[in-house]
């Protein structure tokens, strides 16, 4: 049998490629450096979207409170006048529309329309609280064969419902 040779051509110095370490965080480094000024190269349009991205809960609450978009962009140009008027009204914009869903709407005031009719929410209340008028079950003159009690209670309620604004006859009666 024939011996492997086991010493290796060279013998590896560790402290001698230690010494290289720092050349490599240099290099490191730098690479790191050059990534981050990229970054910061960015457009305007995506540094006004970051910064109203930054305060967006407060811009929600104030929407919600009723504030218009004019406003917050007003706000926004005051505090950067160097980035364009436009890409800072898109940030606003695209904030709204993004989140127009969680946006609870403010109270306003009865609409012209609603105060032309007179009438008003103790109105409704009054309309819906009054309970129409149900047959009784007994004098069963129209009822179908096939109608369970049930079905014939409901079809009585909707009828009585019906009543008061225009009487239509249902399916099935003459």
């Amino acid at each position: 049998m024939s011996e492997l040779n086991e010493t290796p051509d060279k013998v590896f110095d560790a402290e001698a490629e230690a010494g290289k370490l720092p050349e490599v965080a240099d290099g490191l480094l730098a690479m790191l450096k050059a990534k981050q000024g990229a970054k910061q190269t960015e457009t305007t349009r995506a540094f006004a979207i970051k910064a109203v991205q930054g305060v967006a809960d407060i811009i929600l609450q104030l929407f919600e409170a009723g504030t218009g978009i004019k406003e917050i962009h007003a706000q926004f140009i005051k505090h950067f006048p160097n980035v364009p008027s436009e890409d800072l009204r898109y940030a606003v914009r695209l904030l709204r529309e993004r989140n127009r869903h969680q946006l609870r709407a403010p109270k306003t005031a009865l609409s012209p329309e609603r105060k032309k009719v007179g009438q008003s929410a103790s109105d409704a209340k009054q309309i819906r609280t009054e309970k129409p008028k149900v047959p009784d079950p007994s004098s069963e003159n129209d009822r179908m064969a096939h109608e369970s009690d049930e079905d014939y209670m409901l079809r009585k309620r909707l009828e009585a419902l019906n009543s008061s604004s225009s009487r239509k006859k249902f399916i099935g009666e003459k």
